[in-house]
């Protein structure tokens, strides 16, 4: 696909961080929403009101001029399937909330009763998807729903562990990738582990549910810092940030403004990043984007107008904002925005749901809610219905309404569809193993999908073979079967509840060959043909950069066991995990593993590695290859400048449980083994003194049979039986394979290539000649 990016900066200075003041009392301006401050039934503890705005402060990206500029990326990316955003304003299938006992649980019951049972809307359908830290506090959160009119129909828990109801900015994000719904899980609050991991928990542990749309989807970890209420998603595939993406993600740790653009891109499917100053700290905590800017549909925008004798900064940031929208074709209405002491008083913090927008309102602040009110009305247009909800409360915190929702998208498609994650293509499936095919598929209104059929083909997609029928959980283990092609293909059929079906293939063909696989782990010669090293660096750049090894201390005896077998089970203080010491204050955990390889590269088809484990805090692990030639670190995925150094990786993974980092190398193969048969690789964590923990490693070759020209019917010799399937190989594999099904009943395992007996890379009348000579012959 094409993967063009533009980078577009507005920056300005910012001021000292925010200090979050202490809650206020809930205001009883609805007593059947509010009734109050919260109580709570015995087993329930509420947890403290965390703040919007991270521990410590937020780092501040800046230069002094307010002009906008521009950068141009040329580079393109390839993926599996076209990756797009769905804008701030799309369809809505339903609404994430986190319920947390002691963080402004009025809010959130006010705002799932109003999504779940409004009046003034009573066909809609969306859901309310409440997160929740145990069965306790979800039967406290269905009672005050209940109490409040919410329709319980349309309210589906979910249990995950939390630290904040800030969903918006943990996640998850969700995508389109060719059509079907998935999402990415980035990087949150260090000091907020638990919310970080959320979307990944969404997106994999979700359990298919009936009565409801399906939440349960491929998710992607998404090597960038950056908080939901900094991004919005708009129209053509562009995407609208503040300068705080810098400061979270700053050049020091290799993120230039083109890389930033990149991980946008491929991820998130944005080839326009629009980047907008950061109000400064003392305005705003959080510096996102969507504490002063709402986009409300593909041609108006909300921005905040600051009252007269505010913050000059914050003036002329959102001043200087609307001709840039209206460049782009926008209409902009203005808000009021205004500050008492560090409270950040906005109304462009809302959300939409379908036809439906909620905005604020302040009780005490009736002129200020009817001006926002007149803007909103304006730019949604008469069909759209405006649903005010009171933030009082909650907006000393740094936040209001936007920021604790997450739209979950709505497939509006009358057809089902589908896509081939794995194999995608380029792959060489080995005979005999397991390998998982994975896909992704996504119906009208997000129903789940009962069942899916999966199929192979071994001749491009001139037949198909049965694999299984099965449910659509998203994967299956196949076992490879014994043949030999060039242009496998897999197919998922996907069949819906209303009999419509959607079919899929691999993106392009991969290989599938009885090749000879070779296991390296840890269980034999640990400390002899096997090393491992850690276990912190003071950062990439002083010691990680172009260094081979950059840490020197052996694993011990028993490390090196607990390596050699994936078997840990438990959490943090599992001991059959290798758990590294703590690094100190301002260190990173850093390993290097050393194999080495028996075979020389040249006979290699791929190499395969896999680490199994976390790093503490849900932290990002990175997995590395030694460059031997470049003398780097790289993805092992070719020559070119992007793929060396600091965050091009071959894997990554962000977690609070084992996950797999995994990644194959197929070409170039004689740069990452060096002259002695050794291959290195680096596991890096993204974050000071946070541990590894690692279960497994493993690395495995693959070696492709050593051909036998003119043997074409794979019996071992060449003889006047091979005549007829040599014919067939000159009108291509897809001939000869099928020659062999006709001849045989199965495919050929042997290679087509056998039929090119001069050696020209190419089967042609050319060898004919050569194979004539070869009858007679007996393969080595």
């Amino acid at each position: 696909m094409r993967t063009r990016s533009l980078v577009v900066c507005l920056f300005v200075s910012a001021t000292t961080a925010f200090a979050a003041s202490d809650r206020p009392a809930a205001r009883p301006d609805s007593p059947a929403l509010w009734g109050g401050p919260d109580t709570y039934p015995a087993g329930v503890t509420p947890a403290a009101p965390l703040s919007r705005t991270r521990e410590g402060g937020r780092p501040d990206a800046f230069t002094p001029s307010l002009m906008p500029f521009s950068i141009s990326l040329g580079e393109e990316m390839p993926t599996s399937g076209l990756i797009a955003s769905p804008p701030e304003y799309s369809p809505t299938r339903g609404v994430l909330y986190a319920y947390v006992p002691g963080q402004w649980t009025n809010v959130v019951t006010q705002m799932v009763k109003e999504l779940t049972n409004d009046p003034n809307c009573p066909t809609c359908d969306e859901v309310a998807y409440v997160v929740v830290r145990n069965a306790s506090e979800e039967n406290t959160a269905r009672n005050a729903f209940i109490a409040a009119g919410a329709n319980m129909n349309k309210v589906k828990f979910l249990r995950f562990s939390l630290n904040a109801l800030w969903i918006r900015d943990y996640g998850p994000h969700f995508i389109w990738q060719n059509g079907v719904l998935a999402l990415t899980d980035s990087h949150y609050y260090p000091t907020r582990p638990l919310d970080n991991f959320v979307p990944t928990q969404v997106g994999m542990d979700y359990q298919p549910d009936p009565n409801f749309p399906t939440l349960k989807m491929k998710t992607y970890d998404q090597p960038l810092y950056f908080s939901g209420g900094n991004f919005q998603p708009g129209p053509n595939r562009t995407g609208f940030v503040t300068t705080l993406v810098n400061g979270d993600n700053p050049a020091s740790a290799g993120f230039d403004a083109a890389l930033i653009a990149e991980i946008y891109n491929r991820y998130q499917g944005i080839d326009t990043l629009h980047v907008f100053s950061a109000l400064p700290a003392s305005v705003d905590g959080t510096g996102h984007i969507d504490m002063w800017f709402y986009l409300v549909d593909d041609d108006d925008i909300i921005i905040s107008e600051f009252k007269p004798g505010s913050n000059a900064t914050a003036i002329s940031i959102t001043n200087n904002a609307v001709p840039y929208m209206q460049n782009l074709g926008f209409t902009v209405h203005r808000t009021p925005a205004w500050n008492t002491g560090s409270t950040h008083w906005t109304y462009t913090n809302a959300y939409r749901v379908n036809n439906r927008i909620f905005t604020i309102r302040y009780n005490a602040y009736p002129t200020e809610n009817a001006a926002a009110l007149a803007a909103f009305q304006a730019a949604a247009g008469p069909g759209v219905l405006l649903n005010p909800i009171e933030c009082t409360d909650i907006i000393p915190a740094a936040g209001a309404i936007h920021c604790i929702v997450m739209q979950v998208p709505r497939y509006t498609n009358p057809l089902p569809a589908a896509h081939v994650i794995t194999p995608a293509g380029g792959e060489l499936l080995v005979s005999g193993t397991t390998h998982t095919i994975e896909w992704i598929a996504s119906d009208t209104d997000n129903r789940e999908i009962p069942s899916v059929d999966l199929l192979y083909s071994y001749d491009g997609g001139a037949s198909w073979q049965p694999i299984a029928t099965t449910t659509n959980s998203g994967s299956y283990n196949w076992t490879v079967p014994a043949l030999w092609s060039n242009s496998a293909l897999v197919k998922v059929v996907v069949h819906a509840s209303d009999g419509d079906t959607a079919e899929a293939t691999s993106t392009d063909v991969f290989q599938i060959a009885p090749a000879t696989r070779t296991l390296y782990t840890y269980a034999t010669g640990a400390g002899v043909d096997k090393f491992a090293y850690g276990f912190a660096t003071n950062s990439w750049g002083a010691n990680v950069n172009n260094v081979r090894k950059p840490v020197l201390s052996q694993l011990t005896s028993a490390n090196y066991t607990r390596i050699a077998t994936s078997n840990a089970t438990g959490g943090n203080t599992d001991t059959n995990r290798y758990i590294s010491t703590q690094p100190p204050s301002g260190t990173e955990a850093t390993h290097v593993f050393e194999f080495t390889i028996a075979a020389p590269a040249a006979d290699l088809a791929a190499i395969n590695m896999l680490w199994e484990g976390y790093a503490d805090d849900c932290a990002q692990s990175e997995v590395y290859v030694w460059d031997y030639v470049q003398g780097q670190w790289s993805d092992g995925q070719g020559t070119q400048p992007g793929n060396y150094g600091q965050n091009r990786f071959v894997d990554n993974w962000a977690g609070n449980r084992d996950g797999f980092m995994t990644g194959t190398l197929r070409s170039n193969l004689d740069r990452y083994i060096g002259p002695g048969g050794q291959m290195t690789f680096l596991l890096y964590v993204e974050r000071a003194t946070s541990e590894t923990f690692l279960d497994y490693v493993e690395v495995s070759t693959d070696a492709l049979p050593a051909g036998c020209p003119g043997d074409m019917d794979c019996d071992g010799d060449v003889d006047f039986n091979d005549i007829d399937y040599f014919v067939a190989a000159l009108s291509g594999e897809s001939s000869f394979i099928g020659f062999h099904v006709a001849m045989t009943g199965n495919p050929p395992t042997c290679s087509v290539d056998n039929a090119d007996t001069n050696g020209d890379l190419a089967v042609d009348f050319d060898d004919i000649d050569g194979f004539v000579a070869l009858i007679g012959t007996i393969c080595p």
